[in-house]
């Protein structure tokens, strides 16, 4: 991958992995994290500095593939926006619905029925012969769209399923069979958000409506439903940075992927992805990746 434009001495981010990494006592290493960071003079949503891979960026196993949890939901809702604004698929209230909790409450159940949307192929019962193959070959829909755009940053990835509870189930499982799982890079959401927030993206400014966090950073609410604050990096930040983000995490991972704002009017995009179950069961890790990136960036 050609990453011309990727620094990494001394740059904030650089330097609040290793203190992160430092507290955890050895609890986690850095071949267990991914890391994709850009900083900018001013906010994406006043002033388009272009591609992402075209500002100073810094990465750290950027372009590694790591199962997303429940951060492929952003990806879908890039999906679904261009669809809709394509005329691909109709405009439908039930799928507002199930985009504002998808991201919001990171809503499973919301995603499986827009996954079914985008793809025209619904989980059911399983398949045998060429009607499972229809049905895969349905499937790949967004993957094929993600691919049809050749963009570097993309490369590696692999939206193709919804998110469980526990598990899929019939021909959702059948498509899996132990492979071809959902796949992202810390590269490519960071260039996705990157995009998203200077408007680049179909109904930019739709999606960033979703992906605000303001919500649930109140820290005298009880722990509220799909919380993606508490355990994450927004944790880390302070509460006058504006924050829009999409955090994810199973029993083996943990990952927060956020566009920040700053009073100065500085901005950033940070994705940090954990590959490993003491970060799946952490709740520091993020938050202090956090708090470091920004005394480093915003208050040296």
């Amino acid at each position: 991958m050609n990453t011309t434009t990727l620094i990494s001495t001394s740059h904030p981010a650089e330097r609040a992995l290793a203190d992160a990494l430092a507290s955890t006592g050895g609890a986690l290493d850095e071949s267990q994290v991914g890391v994709a960071a850009c900083i900018y003079n001013a906010t994406l949503r006043s002033c388009d500095p272009g591609p992402f891979l075209q500002s100073p960026w810094y990465g750290h196993q950027a372009d590694k593939p790591i199962y997303p949890a429940s951060v492929i939901k952003l990806f879908f809702l890039d999906a679904l926006a261009a669809f809709r604004e394509d005329g691909v698929i109709a405009e439908d209230e039930e799928d507002d619905r199930a985009a504002a909790q998808m991201m919001a409450i990171s809503s499973n159940e919301a995603t499986v029925y827009l996954v079914g949307r985008l793809t025209g192929a619904d989980d059911g019962a399983c398949l045998q012969g060429k009607a499972l193959e229809d049905w895969c070959a349905a499937r790949h829909r967004v993957q094929q769209w993600y691919d049809s755009q050749n963009r570097m940053e993309f490369a590696g990835i692999n939206v193709l399923h919804g998110t469980y509870e526990d598990s899929p189930y019939g021909r959702a499982r059948q498509i899996r069979n132990g492979q071809n799982g959902n796949l992202l890079t810390p590269l490519s959401g960071a260039a996705l958000l990157h995009d998203i927030a200077r408007d680049a993206r179909p109904r930019s400014k739709w999606m960033m409506g979703l992906m605000n966090r303001e919500f649930q950073r109140n820290p005298n609410d009880a722990e509220p439903e799909g919380d993606q604050v508490r355990g994450f990096l927004v944790e880390g930040l302070p509460p006058e940075v504006m924050t829009w983000s999409k955090g994810g995490h199973t029993s083996w991972t943990r990952h927060d992927l956020v566009y920040g704002e700053a009073p100065d009017g500085k901005s950033f995009v940070l994705f940090v992805m954990c590959d490993s179950k003491w970060a799946a069961d952490d709740k520091t890790f993020l938050p202090t990746f956090a708090k470091r990136f920004h005394e480093y960036a915003f208050q040296s």
